[in-house]
């Protein structure tokens, strides 16, 4: 290997490392709902962004309401479970969540892997930069998996504030 390569073969590496983590933020993913065929959608996405393919969406889920028999406490304590997990994340991969309020459309397969997160992030939030969140969000869906199995897929929106209490 000349001198050349290896101080340029690391850079590139690097680069291409980079440039990964944040283009995984906007390459399409494809769902399936049975009135519409399959759908492909970013699996992290601002909310107001892809607005055809969001609106064709969100039909093919039941809410989290419904995928917990109806039961409010069992919803909100998975729910207030999740982000606590999403707030130890954030700890081990050294981003701060404190201070950023968001409005949050999560989106589950019936197993309880994220399939989709929109995201939008609420006036009176910490000043964070959203193609950061976005990534950081794409990595904590690649990791977690909501504690709940159905036999339909399931969504929840909400508004969420950091830090949970």
């Amino acid at each position: 290997m000349n001198v050349m390569n290896k101080i340029f073969a690391p850079i590139v590496v690097l680069v291409c490392a980079t440039l990964g983590l944040f283009t995984g933020i906007v390459v399409g993913q494809t769902s399936y709902t049975p009135d519409l065929g399959y759908i492909s959608m970013p699996k992290v996405f601002k909310l107001g962004e892809h607005a055809q393919q969001y609106e064709n969406l969100t039909p093919g889920y039941q809410t989290l309401l419904e995928a917990c028999g109806g039961d409010m406490k069992v919803a909100h304590a998975k729910l207030h479970s999740m982000m606590k997990e999403m707030e130890a994340f954030a700890s081990l991969m050294d981003y701060d969540l404190k201070g950023i309020k968001a409005w949050m459309h999560f989106f589950w397969k019936e197993d309880g892997t994220i399939e989709h997160i929109g995201f939008y992030l609420k006036p009176n939030s910490r000043n964070v930069d959203s193609a950061d969140l976005g990534a950081f969000l794409k990595n904590f869906s690649q990791h977690y998996d909501f504690p709940l199995s159905t036999d339909l897929k399931y969504a929840h929106y909400s508004t969420f504030s950091f830090p949970v209490f």
